[in-house]
């Protein structure tokens, strides 16, 4: 149907849902590991009382690798980012780019009830544009990216 803007997309029809987590007292050394064999960029440092920060590569390069630190000694919690900003996975997608833009961020955790289940980064959201699911936002058409819109102009 010309004209049509298609149905809102939530987070929770386009975030990872294999997000990787990892204790915050293993040592940057296991979580490297973790990082490199599951092919990711983040993990998520969870206890018993839920998210309790998230670790990046750029932090162990910044906080860990440049400053000299061993990483067999050193803990996540010592470097991983705290105070964690989440999302409900029922927010649609535009909410989580406009908390990443606001927050200076490239991932956020999804939960559900306060519960870890899944994560979108500035990757997925890309990618669900390139799709041409968001309609509207900042003058795209919701047509997907490499495609003119009526004015002649490619994004």
């Amino acid at each position: 149907m010309a004209g049509a803007k298609p149905m809102a997309l939530f987070l929770k029809d386009v975030m990872n849902r294999d997000v990787a987590s990892i204790n915050p007292d293993r040592s940057i050394r296991f979580a490297s590991r973790i990082l490199k064999t599951v092919d990711i960029s983040c993990l998520v440092a969870i206890e018993k009382s839920g998210i309790v920060g998230i670790l990046t590569e750029r932090d162990i390069v910044q906080k860990v690798i440049s400053p000299g630190l061993d990483p067999d000694k050193t803990k996540v919690r010592d470097v991983m980012s705290k105070n964690v900003i989440t999302i409900d996975k029922d927010k649609p997608i535009e909410s989580a780019a406009d908390v990443m833009e606001k927050n200076g961020i490239k991932k956020i955790p999804i939960t559900e009830s306060g519960k870890l289940i899944g994560i979108i980064t500035m990757t997925d959201i890309v990618k669900a544009m390139k799709k041409g699911y968001f309609d509207g936002m900042d003058g795209h058409d919701g047509k997907a990216f490499g495609q003119k819109p009526a004015n002649g102009h490619g994004l």
